[in-house]
């Protein structure tokens, strides 16, 4: 019986040990080549999404992103640092209206944590006329969609991608609840067969 306590222990602390790594695998997948996505608001705003290539997960380290952009007609704009944007982690925006009404060739370099770079177009509409005035309108009669007002959708997608990460002490504590489970385990079945 003794022998198999001890065997029983042994594999117990062999599968803790190879649980806590494991559940840790996600955050070393982090460095590496950077994906970088590069979008407007529409209305001139350039806004930027970095994502490790490795695993797909935002960059949580500060960043520096620069973007240039050259638009049809020959105007350029930049070098401008995007700061780093509430909606999310990773993502980085300008101010709003950077760019003018056309069509743009943007370029974004990331210089930190790592260097990458991305080159697309976007076009840019022009801004919308202001109409007359309506009546106000009671907040009890708005939906709760457009009660929450523009960029919820992003935050809350941007929300969910970061949370698919634990943190590296999660896998480490639940390999010592395993372990623990199984010396208990092992304890009652001893005291009872004695």
């Amino acid at each position: 019986m003794q022998r198999f306590t001890r065997a029983v222990a042994a594999l117990a602390l062999g599968l803790g040990l190879a649980v806590g790594p494991a559940a840790t695998l996600p955050v070393a997948a982090h460095g590496g080549a950077i994906d970088v996505e590069v979008g407007t608001d529409g209305a001139g705003g350039v806004s930027v999404a970095l994502v490790w290539a490795r695993d797909g997960h935002p960059v949580e380290e500060s960043a520096v992103v620069v973007v240039r952009a050259v638009s049809g007609a020959g105007e350029e704009v930049g070098p401008v640092t995007l700061a780093s944007a509430s909606e999310g982690v990773g993502w980085y925006r300008s101010d709003p209206e950077l760019l003018d009404e056309g069509h743009w060739t943007v370029t974004a370099r990331v210089k930190e944590p790592g260097k990458a770079k991305a080159r697309t177009e976007l076009d840019v509409a022009a801004a919308p006329v202001a109409e007359p005035s309506a009546p106000a309108t009671d907040p009890a009669d708005v939906p709760p969609a457009e009660a929450d007002g523009p960029g919820t959708a992003a935050s809350a997608s941007d929300g969910a991608r970061a949370s698919g990460v634990l943190p590296g002490w999660t896998g480490w504590a639940a390999g010592a609840l395993v372990v623990a489970g199984v010396v208990t385990a092992v304890v009652v079945l001893r005291r009872r067969t004695t």
